[in-house]
């Protein structure tokens, strides 16, 4: 996995972020996730539709059995888009053929479940009626008994470490428990969304084909029990039946396409949170730039010493320039020796300052990389952000709420008390907590995001203690969401202390 190639902002996001990044990645993929579906999900639906025309609530309960394996087929266009790829349809069309065999055993468990359910549910109506009943009581309990053998309530967080990761055994445990510590529950919450979606649609698809009938024709007395699941459609014709497991597979298409990317952008947003993906992202960029930085060090060395050496050949290759010998003593010659080795010392130096000038940038160099990482120590840690030794950034607006202390009144107490006396509530107390957020972040006491609700803001405030008024802003947050929100003004005794206690001077200074 190349993050580097990664076609999304990785940051740290909220598990409702999260949710909108995976949702976003389906619409804006959509043709190829289609292509894939329409090729490989669609003929195998059809094919089980058509097998179960006499039955057509098995043929839909076999498809319902199958949606953890046919999801994936809508998962890997969506991951592999999400790191710079684009695979073709018919790459997606080979993933359902393998995920099968992978999954042989549910598919089997299916297969005979549907076979099983089908037999229990049909008759003629002759036998023991109790017998009958008792088995069909059975079945339904095997079914609900093997449900989270087929897959559980966080599956759209499950699959991609399934699929993508395709761990298994302890090592599938130890993962799904570091994940789940921060997503599981989001994840129940998207699935039981997608669920009442599901049904919502495939319900708004008969409602709608009811309407469309003409007129005089009444269907009501044909949606049986026995009708859909036991096979006694002798009543209407096979094509009824047809359409209508085809309204449940538009409806599991649809919303299964957007429950898997929306469990995919949770699985991405965890392992940031968990890996620091947004770090990694960082050093590798830096990493990039530093390398440039070091081979134009490097080429400049050399070109130094390239220089030095032709330099020196144009002064040996010039006429006056001559090597005469004569013969001498030994120690002559010696002496005579050590007068061009120092001659030959003064040729190379202009190689030597060459050398010396690149292990001095090189020696920078290094020092800066130092430098750059114990500035940015603070990356490394978790927990609570650094203590600001240097002026935080500017923030405008937070929840979509202006605190620049310029925008706020001179004397912002009294304002408020008039706003609230002439029966602009929310106004009141929105001009309290927009003054309060203004000289928090000019007296550089909390780091406050643009992006911060209202609670992270108070649980900003919160990890600083009184140092930052903390039990007063609870106080005031709370009054603010519940006007705002909920529409609930505070009580007579929570306005008084919040006159009272004001603990900000004007405009939002200290």
């Amino acid at each position: 996995m190349q993050l580097e190639k990664v076609t999304a902002e990785i940051r740290p996001r909220t598990q409702w972020e999260a949710i909108d990044l995976g949702v976003r990645l389906v619409s804006e993929h959509a043709i190829s996730l289609l292509k894939g579906w329409l090729a490989s999900v669609f003929p195998l639906c059809l094919v089980i539709l058509m097998a179960c025309y006499n039955s057509i609530g098995w043929g839909m309960f076999l498809i319902w059995w199958l949606k953890p394996i046919l999801e994936r087929v809508a998962l890997h266009p969506l991951s592999r888009s999400l790191f710079g790829e684009h695979p073709t349809w018919r790459e997606t069309m080979r993933v359902l053929p393998k995920e099968l065999r992978k999954n042989h055993r549910l598919v089997l468990v299916g297969v005979a479940l549907t076979a099983i359910g089908w037999l229990v549910h049909a008759g003629d109506g002759n036998g023991d009626g109790d017998a009958k009943a008792g088995f069909v009581v059975l079945f339904w309990f095997i079914v609900f008994g093997l449900l989270f053998y087929r897959s559980g309530l966080s599956r759209s967080l499950v699959l991609p470490v399934q699929y993508l990761e395709g761990l298994e055994g302890q090592r599938y445990k130890s993962r799904m428990q570091v994940l789940s510590y921060r997503s599981s529950s989001s994840a129940v919450v998207l699935t039981f969304i997608c669920l009442f979606v599901e049904v919502l649609l495939f319900g708004s698809q008969i409602f709608f084909a009811l309407m469309m009938a003409p007129e005089g024709v009444v269907f009501d007395e044909f949606w049986t029990w026995n009708t859909f699941f036991g096979g006694d459609s002798e009543f209407l014709p096979s094509w009824v039946w047809v359409a209508l497991g085809l309204f449940y597979f538009n409806a599991l298409s649809l919303v299964a396409w957007f429950y898997t990317g929306a469990g995919f952008g949770l699985y991405v947003n965890t392992r940031t949170w968990t890996e620091g993906w947004d770090i990694e992202l960082k050093f590798k960029s830096l990493g990039q730039r530093l390398a440039l930085l070091l081979l134009a060090f490097v080429l400049l060395g050399g070109a130094s010493r390239l220089e030095a050496n032709q330099e020196a050949q144009r002064v040996l290759d010039r006429e006056e320039f001559e090597v005469q010998t004569r013969g001498v003593y030994e120690d002559e010659e010696k002496e005579s020796r050590d007068r061009s080795r120092d001659s030959g010392s003064g040729v190379g130096m202009f190689s030597a300052i060459g050398e010396l000038l690149f292990w001095v940038i090189v020696a920078a160099a290094v020092g800066g990389l130092i430098w750059l990482i114990i500035v940015n120590a603070h990356l490394f840690k978790k927990g609570n952000p650094r203590e600001p030794e240097t002026e935080l950034k500017k923030v405008t607006t937070v929840a979509g709420m202006n605190v620049e202390p310029e925008n706020l009144p001179a004397n912002l107490l009294a304002e408020a008390k008039k706003l609230w006396e002439e029966g602009h509530f929310q106004e009141a107390l929105g001009l309290l907590y927009r003054g309060a957020i203004a000289s928090l972040v000019a007296r550089q006491v909390v780091e406050i995001e643009e992006s911060d609700t209202e609670m992270d803001c108070l649980r900003r405030v919160c990890s600083k203690g009184e140092s930052a008024h903390a039990s007063y802003f609870k106080l005031l947050t709370n009054a603010w969401m519940s006007q705002a929100y909920a529409r609930r003004l505070p009580d007579q005794e929570t306005v008084n202390e919040l006159w009272k206690r004001w603990p900000f001077n004007e405009r939002g200074r200290s």
